[in-house]
């Protein structure tokens, strides 16, 4: 009897186990939202860095503008400027030049006394820009009224000491100017990223603007006891291989200069047969 009653508790059991756990769902829910909330914080978290991200980007990139100088490799700013090592001087009472005519600044009166080639310019060179760049220092000169300009550089002779006269004028031409290449020591060795760029405008300029490689570079207009028809500039661009987009010559207002006029026709030599010639270039 005994066993009978066990057997039937037995076969009741398996067939009716006991109820869940209630506590069970109670449990999962709250594992749940746990996962909910993990992952929302997640997702709140990112965004938040991706906020500071983006928000960080403009302040960095003002940062880098602003802290390079003009010309500086780098974040370079839209408008670098070139200008000359050094100030042209400012007009002066006397004049020491060639000419009765003190222009307006930007000036130079600084003589080329390097002999003996100093001895080939007449009457005398005038300093209009000089700089350094990372084979040698240079400078470039102006002299003679037929407007011409002439470069010293040292041992390299990187820029292969150009000599150009800017003395033929068309109607309606503003600016003559000559581009050179620069090498590691002379014309036909390696280049390196200068390109020399100088020229000449009508007396009435102040500064040269000049457009290439997407950027854009000022130059003073010098004006020098040389002649009093015409200023000149020169600024070495780092570039090789550079093709110049624009040259343009403004006045002290910003305004486009006129022609220059009254400039000689000819080379120094033709007036002076003692002088520097015939290595002259012809000018654009």
């Amino acid at each position: 009897m005994t066993d009978d009653l066990s057997a039937k508790l037995a076969v009741l059991t398996e067939a009716r186990p006991e109820p869940a756990d209630p506590a069970a769902p109670i449990r999962l829910r709250i594992r749940r939202r746990r996962r909910r909330r993990r992952g929302t914080a997640v997702v709140v978290a990112t965004a938040a860095a991706t906020a500071a991200v983006l928000a960080t980007g403009p302040v960095l990139n003002n940062l880098r503008s602003a802290g390079n100088e003009p010309g500086v490799a780098g974040f370079a700013p839209s408008i670098p400027v070139q200008t000359l090592q050094t100030m042209p001087k400012l007009p002066s009472t006397s004049t020491t030049g060639d000419h009765t005519t003190v222009m307006q600044p930007p000036w130079s009166d600084e003589v080329f006394s390097k002999l003996p080639d100093a001895n080939a310019y007449k009457p005398k060179a005038y300093y209009v820009s000089r700089g350094t760049i990372p084979t040698e220092t240079w400078a470039m000169l102006a002299f003679s009224q037929y407007g011409c300009m002439v470069s010293d550089e040292g041992p390299a002779n990187s820029f292969g000491r150009p000599y150009v006269c800017f003395n033929e004028w068309k109607p309606g031409q503003r600016v003559s100017y000559h581009l050179v290449q620069g090498h590691q020591k002379e014309k036909g060795a390696a280049k390196i990223d200068h390109t020399l760029v100088f020229g000449a405008v009508s007396a009435d300029a102040r500064k040269v603007v000049v457009k290439a490689a997407g950027q854009t570079y000022i130059a003073h207009a010098v004006g020098t006891p040389a002649t009093d028809r015409l200023r000149f500039f020169a600024l070495v661009l780092p570039h090789k291989d550079l093709r110049l987009t624009s040259v343009t010559p403004l006045d002290a207002t910003d305004k486009l200069t006129n022609t220059p006029t009254g400039v000689p026709t000819g080379l120094p030599c033709d007036s002076d047969p003692d002088s520097e010639c015939g290595a002259a270039t012809p000018a654009k």
